[in-house]
């Protein structure tokens, strides 16, 4: 179920993006095409260039604010784990293990001449 929820949340913020660009250099375009053919001054392109600079600022603050909340919710969720692996009821806490007094393979060997050699 969660992927099917990430798709959507992708999708819902392609679509609010593309929005957010395309609805400013919209407005500008129709704003300059009528004060053009109302007054005969020449705004289009400024207006143009306005509406494409007001859509990158609108872009870069929604995605600012969606990658802000993306890390909130991992930091909660990262939060909400160890909590909930600290106050767990399985509280058993394991050492780790000693070294073992075990020899190494060439201590054995030396050990097992030396004691040949006493037998002899």
């Amino acid at each position: 179920m969660g992927y099917k929820k990430s798709v959507f949340q992708s999708l819902a913020m392609v679509t609010q993006l593309g929005l957010c660009v395309v609805t400013p250099v919209l407005f500008c375009v129709f704003a300059g095409n009528y004060i053009d053919s109302r007054y005969g001054t020449k705004t289009l392109v400024f207006l143009l260039i306005l509406g494409t600079l007001g859509g990158g600022r609108g872009a870069y603050v929604m995605a600012k604010r969606l990658i802000d909340r993306q890390a909130k919710e991992e930091e909660e969720e990262r939060l909400r784990l160890l909590e909930s692996v600290l106050c767990s009821e399985d509280q058993s806490v394991t050492k780790p293990k000693t070294p073992g007094r075990i020899r190494s393979g060439r201590e054995e060997t030396d050990a097992r001449k030396g004691g040949e050699e006493l037998h002899e």
